[in-house]
């Protein structure tokens, strides 16, 4: 049975009621605080959520089986870039990526006139420079005001969300006719191999991956407009090590899938913010 300690006056154990209080409108408003009987007050827990799902894999996540979460805490994944020297190359495309001062330097461009309705995921833009290109509006940075669309949340997915995302840049022929530059359709097709081709010459095509973000496993990932996102080429070695860190984060703080059919309140409770440290 979760409970809490309180390390205040008066020291003890507070049982938690695992049962959700809703509104009538079934607006999910907390959970009740007694563990015991029936409440007569309308005192709450400040919103623990406990599960017994199986989150985080790697060395730092240790596959963590169950816990318990207070949801209204905001949930941070922080990356340093001097203390993850091991995928710094990951650090340094999200920094530029949450950045509006420079993340019109991201891949795939965007430009004037350019509109989630008239992307063609088989005809990327041209990778210039063209002089024209536009900040992107990436959400996900604690950095900003939690009320600006740069500083808004991420959410964890839906199980399928990963490769509706990754399908958006990877995985499909495409061409850019203005650079006479053509991938076949097989499955390691991705639009770094052009927009970084530097990174590939430099580093060896077997040893790059294509990196994204926001997450593939975020609902804000490239599917969503198909335009505020980034990828750049990173050392495979970084991209591996970077997303073993991420799933442990995704463990220890609980964060789930989003699941629409089995959740009551047809909301994920799982949002959380990026931060980039030195």
């Amino acid at each position: 049975m979760p409970a809490i300690t309180q390390y205040k006056e008066n020291k003890g154990r507070l049982p938690l009621w695992d049962q959700e209080l809703l509104g009538s409108g079934g607006k999910r408003l907390g959970v009740v605080r007694w563990g015991q009987g029936t409440p007569s007050n309308s005192l709450w827990s400040p919103s623990f959520r406990c599960d017994w799902k199986k989150l985080g894999v790697g060395k730092k996540g240790g596959g963590n089986t169950g816990g318990c979460i207070y949801i209204r805490a905001g949930r941070v994944f922080t990356m340093s870039k001097s203390r993850g020297s091991e995928f710094l190359d990951v650090i340094l495309h999200i920094e530029k990526a949450l950045n509006p001062a420079t993340n019109a330097g991201t891949y795939p461009p965007y430009r004037p006139g350019d509109t989630t309705a008239g992307r063609d995921i088989n005809l990327p833009l041209v990778k210039g420079p063209l002089g024209n290109e536009l900040p992107k509006v990436i959400p996900g940075n604690y950095a900003k005001p939690p009320k600006t669309p740069e500083g808004a949340p991420l959410w964890r997915g839906a199980d399928t969300g990963y490769e509706d995302n990754r399908k958006i840049f990877s995985q499909h022929a495409f061409e850019v006719p203005q650079d006479n530059f053509r991938l076949g359709n097989y499955y390691s097709s991705n639009y770094c191999k052009y927009y970084t081709s530097d990174v590939y010459i430099k580093y060896g095509y077997t040893e790059v991956q294509c990196d994204e973000y926001p997450f593939a496993s975020t609902q804000e990932g490239a599917a969503k407009d198909k335009i505020n996102y980034s990828v750049r080429g990173v050392r495979a070695d970084h991209n591996w090590k970077h997303g073993d860190a991420l799933k442990a984060f995704y463990g220890h703080y609980r964060l789930l899938t989003y699941d629409p059919v089995n959740t009551i309140t047809k909301v994920s409770d799982s949002p959380f913010w990026v931060k980039i440290a030195d």
